[in-house]
């Protein structure tokens, strides 16, 4: 063991360029307790101190800067959550719209087609009653002809008398129901009439111009073009809704529709969003609302944004996306930077307590007092 580890005298100049070359040796002639090191200290500490103080203050500018992102990011976030809400309970009453429509169609042509055999079946009535008023007209003759033929082998009621008049008394009782069958059928095209006109006033379909069995889609979104021939019903107020939720129209993505910046300022993010001419709240440029002769006097008020469905491609729907993941860029940027930041702080703060602890211990007035 001891000839593993030797024990070797330390050089006399073990400690050049150490501390002890700033510290110099008392003088007889200058009494006063000198230390070059303190002075070195103190200059040391001024700069860390310095430098301190400015980590200090960028690190407390980052943190406000940071926490009123934070804040700005947390209202993105919960008008995105809102929005998407939104655009979730536009489609369910999408799919229940889409569900009443298709049903509404499928009786609207079941009642076309009720009709059209109701009418059917009325002119199959009507025929039979033409044909009942023929045998009526026939027997009435036959009973002309018997009464002034006086044969005196024809008995009244007897014989082929009595056959006539039990069938004379059935074609009447026949004839009797004409009324009230006639009437029955008739109110049934008015009912069925008044159905398909409930559900839409369309013209029935002619032949295999509709299929039920693929019906195509629940409904037609043509807007108001054609105003000539207006059409009226249930299945027409919900093709209506249809069509204004923006059912038939998928979801596309914001990155044509949004302008790719840096992030901004709240009210300057609106004022340019609201100059654009975008679908949304901008498709069409807006007169000037305000007076002439008093431009504070507002002669139409209008609420902005109003958005358009399907709200997953309105302008301001794609608008906050895109201040949501700029701000949640920039918080993640600035917390990394603020770690940094703070990271260097303590460094400095250790370094400033060092030396303010080394500056006490050396203070000539402490120690050579």
């Amino acid at each position: 063991m001891l000839t593993k580890h030797k024990y070797q005298n330390l050089p006399l100049n073990w400690d050049e360029g150490r501390v002890s070359d700033c510290c110099t040796s008392d003088s007889p002639d200058d009494p006063s307790c000198g230390d070059c090191c303190y002075d070195t200290w103190q200059e040391e500490l001024k700069q860390v101190t310095k430098k301190y103080d400015q980590i200090n203050e960028d690190s407390q500018q980052l943190s406000s800067r940071l926490g009123f992102l934070i804040d700005r990011r947390g209202r993105y976030k919960s008008w995105k959550e809102e929005l998407d809400k939104g655009e979730e309970l536009a489609r369910a009453i999408c799919y229940q719209l889409e569900i009443i429509a298709g049903q509404s169609q499928k009786i609207w042509y079941n009642s076309c087609k009720a009709a059209e055999a109701i009418r059917i079946l009325f002119c199959m009535i009507r025929d039979f009653y033409f044909q009942v008023d023929f045998l009526k007209k026939r027997f009435d003759e036959l009973q002309n002809c018997i009464t002034h033929n006086h044969d005196s082998s024809l008995v009244k009621g007897k014989g082929i008398l009595k056959c006539l008049d039990e069938y004379g008394v059935k074609l009447d009782a026949v004839i009797k129901t004409r009324d009230i069958l006639v009437a029955a059928v008739l109110d049934a095209i008015r009912l069925s009439e008044l159905i398909r006109n409930g559900m839409s006033t369309t013209s029935c379909p002619c032949g295999d111009d509709f299929d039920p069995c693929n019906p195509g889609a629940p409904c037609e979104c043509k807007g108001c073009d054609d105003e000539s021939k207006p059409v009226y019903g249930f299945r027409t107020i919900i093709c209506e809704w249809y069509c204004a939720f923006g059912c038939n129209v998928e979801c596309e993505p914001c990155n044509d529709n949004c302008n790719e910046e840096e992030p901004q300022e709240p009210s300057q993010q609106y004022r340019q969003s609201g100059q654009q001419q975008q679908k949304g709240y901008g498709d069409k440029k807006k007169q000037d609302n305000f007076s002439a002769d008093d431009p504070c006097k507002c002669e139409k008020c209008e609420l902005e944004p109003q958005f358009s469905f399907p709200i997953c491609n309105d302008n301001y729907k794609c608008l906050v996306d895109q201040w949501f993941a700029d701000d949640d860029s920039c918080v993640k940027k600035l917390e990394a930077e603020l770690r940094d930041k703070t990271k260097e702080k303590e460094a400095l703060l250790a370094c400033k307590t060092s030396l303010q602890k080394a500056i006490t211990e050396v203070d000539p007035k402490a120690r050579c007092s």
